[in-house]
């Protein structure tokens, strides 16, 4: 029973340490840059993005919380990117066939890279489940961390972008 309790207690300091300390923050709570293809072989930076406030969110066609939210992250998207919102989706599926079947099904309107070999998700950014969001500002620097499925276009999540972007609210 006290071995029980020693690996109980184990896993649960291992999994809030790997909440809290994730290899994408740098030094100054940066992103690390990556480069990964789209779904059609196109090679995309997140550095392409700076100056943008970037929603990072790491899914795949098989997890039903990711499924469930990419419309709302889509709602968010399409109403804040022309001032100044990125969505890039890094899914970790093994073969874009799915995820292209996806993208068409919920006419998604922002980039979808691959993460195969699964190096950006967890190697880099510590990904252990999925859905995991990380909400990048317009210097680059992790602004937060969100685990699980998310309405992105609820109203809370909409003012703290609008935060973000330098708005109000």
């Amino acid at each position: 029973m006290v071995k029980l309790r020693s690996y109980i207690t184990i896993f649960i300091l291992l999994v809030l340490y790997s909440i809290t300390s994730t290899p994408a923050f740098g030094a100054q709570g940066a992103a690390t840059d990556f480069t990964l293809p789209d779904i059609n072989g196109k090679k995309v930076s997140l550095s392409e993005f700076k100056g943008k406030v970037v929603i990072l969110n790491f899914w795949a066609t098989w997890c039903g919380p990711c499924r469930a939210e990419m419309p709302s992250l889509n709602k968010l998207y399409i109403e804040f990117k022309d001032k100044g919102l990125a969505v890039i989706a890094v899914s970790v599926d093994t073969s874009e066939n799915p995820v292209k079947s996806f993208i068409k099904k919920h006419n998604l309107s922002f980039p979808v890279l691959m993460d195969k070999n699964k190096e950006v998700s967890f190697d880099e950014y510590g990904v252990l489940g999925l859905p995991t969001t990380f909400i990048i500002d317009k210097n680059g620097i992790i602004a937060e961390k969100i685990l699980g499925e998310r309405e992105w276009d609820a109203p809370d999540m909409k003012g703290k972008i609008i935060r973000l972007l330098g708005g109000k609210k």
